[in-house]
């Protein structure tokens, strides 16, 4: 016999050419996701037929595309949903599907599972509860995939991804995780409890929100080898869907709902979250520009998070005659010592014509961990950079609602006609603009945003709207150039003084 198991009959499934796409990934792990309506739950759910059909004629002219044996097929997939209820129309369909492909395939409903003549095993479960995961321990699936994986703990994903393997030697080449979902909508999953509901977004959308990019994480196996997994980001949207109609009628639908459903399932934003903090106020049409040259005689400073093994960020901002503050540019950094992010950040400095004698010009907030204290020998991180040309002075985080406060009035403070607003974003700096309409309200204080494990960017505009709210902050080229007529500028300059700085 051929090694295909399921002829797969156009009549019976056409995929969508996004559908196709799906199906001839060869990563470890892919997620897509977007938008609702382009079809995700049913690529899902014939997603290991499409598979064993594009391996075996991948490999028709190899020796072993004809070594299985018909009813000894080791294949086993695994269909996951959050709950029982959940699966009642992925079910309906797959009886109607999986009989057009094979009319006597039996069905064993008390474990929810299809086999086919082939041997060749369909399975159908849940994971309400937090350790249900345990359910699937000491079984091997050949195929595991997950609808609605946003509903799912990330712990019950990690511990059922370790039942993929399969000890056909075909198979065991096609061991793939495939999930689908749609972008958080809500806090509320109908009862589930969730803890983190973002830690989807943060391991498939974060490292590239964009998408369509193979990402690889490389580990030693205990012989020496270097072992690659690899996972994407699929993004999906409603326009995928072939069903033109279907499309229309839908897309009206969704038009009419609330921005944070709009922007979620008709657009498939990862990054607009309902009862967020500045959800009321944040508009990217307003608050988002292209970049332009900055004038010389606006005030420029940057600020910083500092981060290490999880990611830090700089900003840089310029500050216009009307006190509009604008972010206009981003630097996000991990695994950097300080003495690299010194240097680092005096050559971003000198690029914009900031810096002399090898001494930044510019300053600006910092994160206060900088200047903690890490020993007598030992210099602090604000000592090193410092000793390295680049000048920062601690941040105001005595109130982060105060703070917060300050940013929320700068995203009001627009004219009659929607304009001229008093933060303006570049659209370079995407993680930024990403990031603050992510931003949860605090659900024990509604007056202050929720801390999350991806704020870095939120607390650097926050320290930023802070030290912009204090008289006389920045500094401009045209400072710069009126100091370099000024007497002993050199003098001052090897000291390390920015220019055109107050400090209260």
């Amino acid at each position: 016999m051929q090694f295909t198991e399921f002829p797969v009959d156009p009549e019976i499934y056409t995929p969508s050419q996004w559908g196709m796409r799906y199906h001839n990934l060869n990563t470890n792990e892919a997620l897509g996701a977007g938008s609702a309506g382009p079809g995700k739950s049913l690529v899902l759910l014939m997603d290991p037929f499409l598979q064993i059909a594009i391996e075996n004629e991948r490999c028709s002219n190899k020796e072993h595309s004809n070594h299985i044996e018909w009813g000894n097929s080791k294949g086993w997939a695994l269909h996951l949903r959050r709950t029982k209820p959940r699966l009642l129309q992925t079910l309906s369909r797959a009886h109607s599907l999986f009989r057009k492909i094979e009319p006597d395939v039996k069905w064993n409903s008390k474990d929810g599972i299809f086999t086919f003549k082939s041997g060749y095993r369909y399975q159908f479960g849940h994971c309400r509860n937090p350790g249900d995961w345990s359910m699937y321990t000491s079984q091997q699936y050949s195929h595991i995939a997950i609808d609605e994986v946003i509903e799912f703990l990330e712990d019950q994903v990690q511990w059922i991804q370790t039942r993929l393997r399969c000890d056909d030697p075909v198979l065991r080449t096609m061991c793939r995780f495939r999930a689908m979902t749609n972008p958080v909508v809500s806090d509320d999953l109908g009862g589930i409890k969730m803890t983190d509901t973002e830690w989807v977004r943060r391991r498939y959308v974060d490292p590239y929100p964009s998408g369509n990019k193979v990402l690889s994480k490389v580990e030693r196996a205990k012989d020496g080898r270097l072992v690659k997994r690899t996972r994407i980001y699929l993004p999906a949207t409603l326009y995928d869907n072939p069903d033109k109609d279907f499309v229309r009628d839908y897309e009206d639908e969704l038009l009419h709902k609330p921005r944070h459903i709009r922007e979620a399932l008709l657009y498939g934003n990862w990054y607009w979250t309902v009862g967020g903090f500045y959800s009321d106020t944040w508009d990217p049409d307003i608050h988002v520009c292209k970049p332009f040259r900055v004038p010389d005689s606006w005030k420029i400073f940057r600020a910083m998070d500092w981060g290490y093994r999880k990611p830090g960020c700089v900003h840089w901002y310029a500050i216009d005659p009307d006190d509009t503050l604008y972010l206009i540019k981003e630097l996000t950094f991990q695994d950097k010592t300080d003495v690299q992010m010194a240097l680092r950040i005096r050559e971003e400095d000198r690029k914009m014509g900031f810096v002399k004698n090898n001494v930044s010009l510019l300053n600006g907030p910092a994160d206060t961990q900088l200047w903690e204290e890490r020993g007598e020998a030992i210099r602090s991180k604000a000592d090193t950079f410092a000793q390295n040309g680049v000048q920062w002075v601690r941040a105001n985080k005595k109130s982060r609602g105060r703070n917060a406060e300050l940013l929320l009035n700068r995203l009001k403070d627009v004219d009659k006609d929607g304009k001229d607003p008093a933060f303006v974003v570049f659209d370079n700096c995407k993680k930024t603009i990403q990031i603050i309409p992510s931003i949860k309200t605090d659900g024990e204080n509604p007056n202050v945003p929720k801390d999350s494990k991806e704020d870095h960017w939120h607390d650097n505009v926050l320290y930023a709207c802070a030290f912009a709210s204090m008289p006389g902050v920045g500094t401009s080229k045209a400072e710069i150039k009126e100091l370099s007529h000024a007497p002993n500028e050199d003098d001052k300059d090897a000291q390390g003084f920015g220019y055109g700085f107050r400090y209260n």
